[in-house]
C-alpha cells in the first residue's frame, strides 16, 4: 500500500496552503486519501510519526535483547556470505575460460527469496544448514536457538540484506544517487551496534502487540513488557482512540543505552491546531548560519528573531577528548572498556540531545506561528569538506533542521518554500537589489556600494529569502526568422 522508494522520492508536494504545501523541493509522498488505512474507528491515517522511547532493561531483558540483535547480524551475514561465494565462484570459473552457460547458477536477491532462504536454513531443511549436537549427543540441523527469538528478526535481516545488495547493484550501474557504494560490509559482534527490527501484524481493530502496558512499560512481541524512561500516554492515547496504527518497532543500542523507535501513521492534526489564525501573515525568511543558527526576519525587513545555537559539540570537546583518552588505554572485552564506552556514550547523548532539543523548539516555533516560511538549499555535505568549517557545521546540523521542518510545515498546514541552491541571498542588497560579488565569508556586514544600506549579513539574507519568488521561468531561444 502506498508508493515504493522511486516513486516516492519523484514526487512533489502539491497539496493547498490548507492541508501543507511544500515547493521547489522533492518530498516523500505521504499516503493519499484512497490509498490511506483507515482505523476501526473510520479515521484515516496519512500522518508517518515515530515514537522514540529509551529503555530500561533488566538483565534478562538485556540478554534478549542482544539474541535478537545477535540473530539479526546471523541472518545478514549469513546471505552476504552466500552472495559473495556465487560471484566469487562464477568469476573463478570466467578465469578458467568456462562458458557463460555451464557457469554456477547466480543466485536471487530478491527480497522473498531471501527470507525463504532464511526459514529453509534456520529450520535445518537446507541442504547447506548448520549441524550441532544437543546434550544427549543427538544430531540436530538448524539453528537450535531459533526458537528463542522472534522470526520477524530473521524476516527484517534478510530484507535488509537484499536492499543492502541492490544498493551494491545500482550503484555499480550508475542508477543511483550519491556516491558510490561497494559491496556490503559484514555486521561485527564487536564493532557493530547491536540493531534489530520487530514487524507489528496485526489487523486494524485488534489489539496492537506492541503497545504500551502501563504509563512507562511497553509489550514488544516475543520481548515481553519492557520499562521505559519516558510516558506512553500519548502513544497510548492515540492507539485507544483508532489514531495510531503502528507498522514496526525498530531496536538500536547507541551512546550506551538501548532505544526503540516505534513507527506507523496517524490521524491528521486537529483543524484547529492546523488553522492559520493568529499565526504571522505574508513570507518570513530563515537564513542559517554558524554564529547565529537561525535569524527570522520578514519581507518588510523587520527581525523577528535569532536563535543562537547551544553548539553542544563546541563546548564538549574537553569532556570527549578525556572520555576518548580513557576508552583507548582500555584492553578489548574487558569491563573498564565497557565502563569507559558507557561514559563516552553518555558525553556523545548529551551532545546529540542538546541539539535536537533546540532544533525541535525552533522548528516547530517556525511551522506553528507562521503561514509561509522560506529557506535555503544548502549543500551541508560540501560544507563538511571544509576542515576548518566541518566541526561547527556538524554542530549545527542544519540538515536535521531542514528534515524536522520539512515534516513538521506538512503536520501543522505551512507553507515551506526552498529556495534554489544557488540563489545569492546573502550577496544581494536587501534595499536595492544590487549583487555584491565581492562578499567573502568573514564580512559580517552587509555594505552595499551602491544605496549606501549597512545591514548584518544573516539578516540581509534573511529578507531576501522571505521575498525570493522562485526562479526565473525557462524560455526556448529565440528562432532564427526565415527570410
Amino acid at each position: 500500500m502506498g508508493y515504493t522508494q522511486q516513486e516516492g522520492q519523484s514526487l512533489f508536494a502539491a497539496l493547498s496552503v490548507a492541508s501543507g504545501t511544500i515547493r521547489c523541493v522533492p518530498v516523500v509522498a505521504t499516503k493519499s486519501a484512497d490509498t490511506a488505512p483507515v482505523s476501526h474507528t473510520g479515521v484515516r491515517l496519512t500522518r508517518s510519526t515515530t515514537f522514540r522511547f529509551t529503555l530500561a532493561p533488566n538483565r534478562e531483558h538485556e540478554q534478549r535483547l542482544l539474541a535478537h540483535a545477535g540473530a539479526a547480524r546471523v541472518a545478514y551475514n549469513h546471505h552476504l556470505g552466500r552472495v559473495r561465494a556465487n560471484l566469487d565462484q562464477r568469476a573463478a570459473e570466467r578465469s578458467y575460460g568456462v562458458d557463460a552457460a555451464d557457469l554456477t547458477p547466480s543466485l536471487s536477491w530478491s527480497k522473498v527469496s531471501f527470507i525463504n532462504e532464511m526459514n529453509a536454513w534456520k529450520d535445518g531443511r537446507a541442504a547447506d544448514a548448520r549441524v550441532s549436537l544437543d546434550e544427549d549427543g543427538n544430531e540436530v540441523r538448524g539453528l537450535p536457538w531459533r526458537g528463542e527469538v522472534s522470526a520477524d528478526v530473521f524476516e527484517c535481516a534478510s530484507v535488509n540484506a537484499a536492499q543492502a545488495l541492490a544498493n551494491w547493484a545500482k550503484s555499480l550501474k550508475g542508477e543511483r544517487a550519491g556516491k558510490p557504494v561497494g559491496f556490503p560490509r559484514f555486521k561485527s559482534r564487536h564493532k557493530t551496534a547491536p540493531a534489530f527490527r520487530l514487524r507489528a501484524k496485526y489487523s486494524e481493530g485488534s489489539p496492537s502487540p506492541v503497545r504500551p502496558a502501563g504509563p512507562r512499560t511497553i509489550q514488544f512481541p516475543k520481548l515481553g513488557e519492557l520499562r521505559v524512561h519516558e510516558h506512553t500516554g500519548k502513544l497510548a492515547k492515540l492507539l485507544s482512540g483508532g489514531r495510531f496504527h503502528v507498522y514496526a518497532a525498530s531496536f538500536r543500542f547507541e551512546r550506551g543505552r538501548w532505544v526503540v523507535a516505534i513507527t506507523g501513521v496517524a490521524a491528521e492534526l486537529h483543524h484547529q491546531r492546523r488553522s492559520l489564525r493568529g499565526r504571522h501573515g505574508g513570507h518570513v525568511g530563515v537564513d542559517l548560519g554558524v554564529k547565529t543558527l537561525a535569524v527570522v526576519a520578514d519581507e518588510n525587513g523587520s527581525v523577528l528573531h535569532a536563535h543562537e545555537g547551544v553548539k553542544a559539540l563546541q563546548h564538549a570537546q574537553a569532556r570527549l577528548k578525556l572520555a576518548n583518552q580513557r576508552y583507548s588505554r582500555t584492553k578489548r572485552d574487558s569491563g573498564g572498556r565497557k565502563k569507559a564506552a558507557r561514559r563516552l556514550g553518555k558525553t556523545h547523548a548529551r551532545v546529540a540531545h542538546l541539539r535536537r532539543n533546540l532544533l525541535h523548539q525552533i522548528t516547530t516555533e517556525l511551522a506553528r506561528g507562521y503561514t509561509s516560511v522560506t529557506i535555503e538549499d544548502l549543500n551541508a555535505a560540501g560544507m563538511l569538506a571544509n576542515r576548518r568549517l566541518a566541526r561547527v557545521v556538524s554542530d549545527a546540523a542544519f540538515a536535521e533542521f531542514r528534515r524536522q521542518l520539512v515534516y513538521k510545515a506538512t503536520w501543522y498546514g505551512t507553507e515551506l518554500v526552498v529556495a534554489d541552491r544557488w540563489f545569492p541571498s546573502s550577496k544581494t542588497c536587501s534595499g536595492c537589489g544590487n549583487l555584491n560579488q565581492d562578499l567573502a565569508l568573514s564580512d559580517r556586514v552587509y555594505s552595499c556600494s551602491a544605496c549606501g544600506l549597512v545591514l548584518d549579513r544573516d539578516v540581509n539574507a534573511a529578507v531576501n529569502l522571505a521575498r525570493y519568488t522562485g526562479p526565473p521561468p525557462k524560455t526556448a531561444p529565440p528562432q532564427p526568422v526565415a527570410a
